[in-house]
C-alpha cells in the first residue's frame, strides 16, 4: 500500500566521536563493535561465573519444541551495510504510531514524532532482510554510527517505510538505554551478530545473540521470584508461559568441560558449527528476543555472501542439549 504523505522531516545531527579507535576497523580488519568493558566483548571467567541452581530446567524449557538451535541467514538475519559521510541520506517513513529512538550514547535517548520522516544514509542497492522482520543494518564509517531498521519496505522512488528506526554509535557499551527497542531485550540489530570473518578467522570473539519459544512473560518470571529482564538490558517481550521459561538478558553458554575433540566431532566438519560452538564455550550468548524455535543469529547473506560449507541452518544439530547451560545471573561471569 502507498504510504501516507510524509510529516515534517526529523533533523539528525552526527554524533559527537565517542572513542578513539577507528570505526573502520570493523569493516576492514574484522573488529567487534562496543566497548571493551561491553558485556558483549566479556570472556567467561569460569573459575568466578556460576551455573544457575535452574540451569537444568530452563533448558529444558529452552528446548521445548526444538532439540537443537537453527540459524537461517537467508531469512529474518540482518543485512549489514558500511557508509560513509559521501553516502547520499534516503528518505525514510515511520509507520503512524512509531518514533524513531535516537540512543548515540547510553545515557540519553531522543523520540521523533509519531509517524516521522528521517534523512539516513542508505546504499542504493541495499534491501531489507527476507521475511516479517525485514531487518536492515548501516554502519557508518566516518562517525561510528549504527542505524537500524525493522520492518522495512523499499519504495519504487528508493524511499524506505518502516516499523522502527533507531540510531546508535558502535563504540557504546551495546546495551543502549532506557526506551530503546528494536530487540526484545532492548538492543539494536548489530548486537551479538556473526560475520563470516570472524568465522573464516576461527575466533568469533564476542556473545552472540539467542532467541527461542519462548523468553518467560514478566509475570511467570516473578513468579520465581526472577527479574522479568536481567539487568543491563532494559526491557522484555518475553510471552514464554512455561514454568521456567528463560528471562530475556540471560546468558547461555556451554559447559567448560566440553572438550575441543568432542565439538570437531559434534560439528561433523562445519566450519560455522565449530567457531560458535567454541564461542559459546568462551564467551556464551544472550536471550534478546522470542521466535518461532531456538535460534541463534548470522549476518544475513544478501550482504555477508555466506559459503553454504561454511554456515548452515542445521549446523548445530548434534550439538547434545546437555551441553547447554544458563549462567547464575546473580553472580558475575568475569571480574569488572
Amino acid at each position: 500500500a502507498t504510504p501516507p504523505p510524509p510529516p515534517t522531516p526529523t533533523e539528525t545531527q552526527s554524533p559527537t566521536p565517542q572513542a578513539t579507535r577507528d570505526p573502520r576497523e570493523i569493516a576492514e580488519k574484522c573488529e567487534r563493535p562496543y566497548s571493551p568493558a561491553s558485556i558483549w566483548n566479556q570472556p567467561i571467567d569460569w573459575e568466578i561465573a556460576q551455573i544457575h541452581e535452574k540451569s537444568d530446567e530452563m533448558m529444558a524449557a529452552f528446548f521445548k519444541t526444538d532439540k537443537w538451535i537453527g540459524s537461517n541467514v537467508y531469512k529474518y538475519a540482518p543485512n549489514i551495510y558500511f557508509v560513509t559521510e559521501q553516502t547520499p541520506l534516503v528518505r525514510v517513513m515511520l509507520w503512524d504510531g512509531r518514533s524513531f529512538r535516537d540512543a548515540i550514547d547510553d545515557i540519553h535517548i531522543e523520540f521523533g514524532e509519531q509517524g516521522g520522516t528521517v534523512y539516513v544514509p542508505i546504499p542504493v542497492e541495499a534491501e531489507p532482510a527476507p521475511g516479517t522482520d525485514g531487518e536492515l543494518v548501516v554502519i557508518n564509517l566516518d562517525t561510528g554510527e549504527e542505524w537500524g531498521i525493522i520492518n522495512g519496505y523499499k519504495e519504487e522512488d528508493g524511499s524506505w517505510y518502516v516499523g522502527g528506526l533507531y540510531r546508535y554509535h558502535v563504540w557504546n557499551s551495546g546495551t543502549p538505554p532506557q526506551g530503546f527497542a528494536q530487540r526484545g531485550a532492548g538492543v539494536g540489530a548489530f548486537a551479538g551478530i556473526v560475520r563470516p570473518c570472524e568465522v573464516e578467522r576461527g575466533e568469533i570473539g564476542h556473545a552472540v545473540t539467542l532467541a527461542y519459544d519462548y523468553p518467560c512473560a514478566p509475570e511467570v518470571c516473578q513468579t520465581n521470584g526472577w527479574l522479568p529482564v536481567i539487568p543491563p538490558f532494559t526491557k522484555t517481550d518475553g510471552i514464554g508461559k512455561w514454568q521456567y521459561d528463560i528471562p530475556e538478558g540471560a546468558r547461555i553458554a556451554i559447559r567448560p568441560e566440553i572438550g575441543p575433540e568432542e565439538m570437531e566431532q559434534a560439528c561433523r566438519g562445519s566450519q560455522g558449527c565449530l567457531a560458535w560452538t567454541k564461542n559459546m564455550q568462551e564467551y556464551g550468548g544472550y536471550v534478546v528476543d522470542n521466535s518461532g524455535h531456538p535460534k541463534t543469529f548470522g549476518e544475513g547473506d544478501a550482504t555477508a555472501q555466506w559459503d553454504s560449507s561454511v554456515w548452515q541452518d542445521d549446523m548445530l544439530e548434534y550439538i547434545p542439549p546437555t551441553w547447554y547451560v544458563v549462567l547464575d545471573w546473580n553472580v558475575p561471569a568475569a571480574l569488572p
